[in-house]
């Protein structure tokens, strides 16, 4: 089922299913290169929601955004309904 998917997938079919524009990711990098850190804004329907802090990954980064974004907007259409 769709509460199983990733989070950047449910933001994907949250973002269809709405005929709204797909997610998409920016990903800065900060850090020494041997320890690189990872930052991630999504936009989503012209907002921009950023990863709560930096990470070891892009992916992580990513995924962190998405979940921010999906919470955040699933909120707004159901105040009463709690993600999973």
């Amino acid at each position: 089922t769709e509460t199983q998917l990733p989070y950047k997938s449910q933001l994907q079919v949250y973002a269809q299913k709405r005929h709204k524009d797909l997610p998409s990711y920016d990903t800065v990098r900060s850090g020494p290169p041997h320890a690189p850190l990872f930052r991630s804004t999504v936009t989503m329907d012209g907002r921009k929601f950023e990863s709560p802090q930096d990470y070891h990954t892009t992916k992580e980064a990513e995924f962190a955004a998405a979940r921010v974004a999906l919470m955040s907007l699933c909120q707004e259409a159901n105040p009463s309904e709690q993600m999973p």
